[in-house]
């Protein structure tokens, strides 16, 4: 065995994973408008209640990517951006790479905790997740345990609708505690914390993308894409090719366990109608990731600030 030459290629390796990314191009998939007659969505499991006007016409352009590690200027922040890397405790994998009851239940109680720190939250409550591995071909998991795959659309999570209708659902159901119905002056976010969940290889492929919402203009590039479930139709939003040469894309490469991407899924406040940060998937060239598929969680959140 030639362990020099064994030692050489790891050593190789690691400075090739280590080597700081500069601004590259990456190609993200848009959405086209809906032709005539036709709405933005897809229809969700198989179910007697599919709806036949949704279209989703995905449209790859090529767009700046940005290292937000080393970008010049103050790095992305959650009061600025609405994103921002946080340290965070990794999940606790089993060897057999799957994450137990118990881990979850600890993992949700660090999140929460976290996430008041962060933002100065009152209270915040963990209500789902969402275990993703690229190359699964399902972007759903409609029994809340199955993996799901890495979404590769621009999206947001939420639309200025769709918002207030998930937290009065999640009030309903108990799953948030309250006594009344949620209001326009309620003070509330759904933040949503996407980590790795392999202990053995930063995340090498198909990471996260987000964009700054300063540079979208939400009310006239996005609209809503209809999500048509067997009792349900959600709403998250559609976000359009026009004028994405103004649109700062950025991600964290080589994501760590121990590390978290923490954004806002949807704003109470809606300035400007920026309801959340849009984020996708995308094939990252700058790194060689092939053979090493992305295994992430996300945990989406309601936090809540006090009146006063």
């Amino acid at each position: 065995m030639d362990i020099l030459g064994t030692m050489q290629t790891r050593a190789a390796k690691v400075a090739r994973l280590a080597a700081p990314i500069t601004n590259s191009t990456a190609k993200l998939l848009y959405l086209g408008r809906p032709s005539a007659g036709k709405r933005t969505g897809r229809n969700i499991g198989e179910h007697p209640n599919t709806a036949s006007d949704l279209e989703a016409t995905h449209l790859p352009i090529a767009v700046e990517m940005r290292d937000f590690r080393t970008a010049p200027g103050s790095p992305p922040s959650l009061g600025t951006d609405g994103f921002e890397l946080l340290s965070m405790e990794p999940v606790d994998v089993g060897t057999d790479g799957s994450v137990s009851e118990a881990a979850l239940a600890d993992h949700y109680r660090r999140v929460e905790q976290a996430l008041c720190a962060a933002t100065g939250a009152c209270r915040v409550v963990v209500f789902d997740h969402t275990l993703r591995t690229s190359g699964v071909e399902n972007l759903n998991s409609l029994d809340g345990k199955s993996v799901a795959g890495a979404v590769f659309r621009v999206h947001g999570d939420y639309t200025t609708a769709s918002g207030p209708v998930r937290l009065q659902r999640l009030v309903d159901d108990g799953t948030v505690a309250g006594d009344r119905g949620i209001t326009e002056t309620d003070k509330y976010a759904f933040v949503n914390v996407w980590q790795s969940i392999d202990p053995h290889s930063p995340v090498l492929s198909h990471p996260l993308a987000l964009c700054r919402p300063r540079s979208l203009d939400y009310r006239s590039g996005t609209w809503p894409y209809y999500m048509h479930y067997e009792t349900r139709v959600g709403q998250n939003l559609a976000v359009g090719a026009e004028g994405c040469e103004a649109h700062e894309w950025g991600y964290y490469p080589r994501l760590q366990v121990d590390e978290a991407i923490v954004f806002i899924a949807f704003d109470y406040k809606a300035c400007d109608g920026r309801v959340g940060v849009v984020h996708t998937a995308f094939e990252d060239c700058a790194i060689d990731g092939a053979g090493v598929p992305r295994r992430s969680i996300e945990l989406r959140t309601v936090a809540f600030w006090d009146d006063s």
